[in-house]
């Protein structure tokens, strides 16, 4: 976008944030004589593993992803303590609603004052309807048009940048965004994947806020060749069948071209620096003028590889992985309530938010943080 676009969405921000998580606790010890240590054969199959191709060649890792890899020692978790977990009867629409409730309880507006919300579920209660209408119901937002908006992992920049520029055009006055992953749903829970995955929810109040606030700067571009990387698909036999609406098999997260998606995890510094730089340039900033950098923290390895090929110092990220494992596009707001939580994100604050997501998306927004609670006093 040009200087034109980088003034479209300003004034136009998160006004309160919120997250919910489910109750069920699952250690490290759950896979205890279960997992050992990764083998070559282990890193040959499993698709976010970019060690070694699908053939067992070594790859040629970027110094920022290696580095980062070598950070987290011989842990077999890759740093990864605690995950919360989903109950097989529960539904994810609820869970995406007491999200909903806590960002307009941090926000302080009713539910009447929401006239859009979007949603994004993985994975969602059923394939249609979306989960919008039962979050909508749940909620009691009465006066809300109730849409899903799926771009995977970079949802929450989708859904961002989509209800501010319909609020900028006058459309709509006050949106929620909401963020889910049942990832614990979508592997075998045996698998060494299923280290990774944790489950929760988040969400955003998004509406007008003075000139010099919100969002100040957007990029994302797609790369459409490298979708059969990372898919769900229904696996029979330990192979992913593309007819999913032949009911067989569990849906799973899995790969049609395993080396596309290790591919784009090789390109991780890559993709964020093209999308960072395209957000920054967007908003008419740099790197110097970030106060913190978070986002998509799908392994224990990514946010901190992401960093290092931003050249950012520590101090200047926040990620939860340790706590909550990978919850997909709800990372985001759990990791900006961190931030918030240590006196990080404090009125005026830059942030710099960046995901990937499988299809294959990088996204990036930069965001000046205002703080309602302190301006409505």
């Amino acid at each position: 976008m040009g200087e034109e676009g980088a003034r479209g969405l300003r004034g136009i921000g998160i006004v309160g944030i919120g997250t919910a998580l489910p109750p069920k606790v699952r250690d490290n010890s759950f896979w205890n004589g279960v997992l050992v240590a990764r083998d070559e054969t282990q890193r040959r199959g499993d698709v976010l593993a970019v060690e070694r191709t699908s053939s067992g060649a070594r790859t040629a890792m970027p110094r920022e992803i290696a580095d980062a890899i070598a950070a987290t020692g011989d842990d077999l978790f890759r740093g990864a303590r605690l995950r919360h977990v989903i109950d097989d009867d529960d539904d994810v629409s609820e869970l995406e609603a007491a999200a909903g409730r806590a960002a307009l309880r941090d926000a302080g507006v009713d539910p009447e004052s929401i006239d859009l919300l979007l949603v994004h579920s993985l994975m969602p209660d059923r394939l249609i309807p979306s989960n919008a209408p039962a979050v909508q119901d749940r909620l009691g937002l009465t006066r809300a048009a109730a849409w899903s908006l799926d771009v995977g992992c970079a949802s929450f920049q989708a859904q961002l940048v989509t209800a501010a520029a319909l609020i900028r055009a006058g459309t709509f006055r006050r949106a929620l965004i909401v963020q889910s992953h049942a990832g614990t749903r979508s592997v075998d829970p045996t698998s060494v994947a299923s280290v990774n995955f944790g489950d929760g929810a988040a969400a955003a109040v998004i509406e007008r806020v003075p000139d010099d606030f919100g969002v100040l700067g957007h990029y994302a571009r797609t790369d459409g060749s490298l979708r059969d990387g990372i898919v769900l698909a229904p696996v029979v036999e330990g192979a992913p069948r593309r007819a999913w609406w032949e009911g067989q098999g569990r849906m799973q997260l899995a790969s049609f071209d395993a080396d596309a998606g290790k591919s784009a995890g090789l390109r991780a510094g890559e993709f964020c620096r093209e999308a960072c730089s395209g957000a920054l340039r967007d908003a008419g900033l740099t790197l110097d003028d970030v106060d913190l950098y978070t986002g998509n923290q799908s392994l224990g390895w990514f946010l901190d590889a992401c960093r290092r090929s931003l050249g950012l110092p520590r101090d200047r990220t926040v990620d939860t992985f340790a706590r909550i494992a990978n919850v997909g596009d709800a990372a985001i707001v759990f990791n900006l309530q961190e931030a918030r939580a240590q006196g990080r994100l404090e009125h005026g604050r830059i942030a710099l938010l960046y995901s990937p997501a499988a299809g294959f998306t990088r996204t990036a927004v930069v965001v000046r943080w205002y703080d309602v609670r302190r301006c409505r006093v």
